[in-house]
């Protein structure tokens, strides 16, 4: 990608990294990343719940979630880790918004 494109495309990843959502969630990390004992425990659960959210077989998934969150209650209950989920979460959400719209607004078949 050159040119136009390429300079519009970077325009807009600055306006992501200048959102509000995108900089709640540097922030968290940058916080969690600061202990890093922590923050391989988050990462862990991190890892576990995006593979349980993705596995096909669900049938068992509102009691495996229990389970993941039993595990890991005691990290879970520090708060900086509670606001970078949150965050994180929240950020997610907003690319997958952006993700959406630009889809919706393009007519690729």
């Amino acid at each position: 990608m050159e040119g136009h494109m390429y300079r519009v495309a970077m325009d807009f990843i600055r306006e992501i990294k200048g959102s509000e959502e995108y900089r709640e969630y540097k922030a968290g990390l940058d916080r969690i990343q600061a202990e890093p004992d922590l923050y391989d425990k988050v990462n862990e659960f991190r890892k576990k719940n995006y593979m349980l959210q993705n596995e096909e077989d669900s049938g068992d998934y509102i009691e495996r979630l229990e389970e993941l969150e039993k595990e890991f209650d005691d990290v879970r209950a520090i708060p900086m880790v509670d606001d970078f989920l949150a965050a994180e979460l929240g950020f997610c959400r907003m690319m997958q918004e952006i993700n959406q719209l630009v889809w919706d607004e393009i007519d690729f078949q």
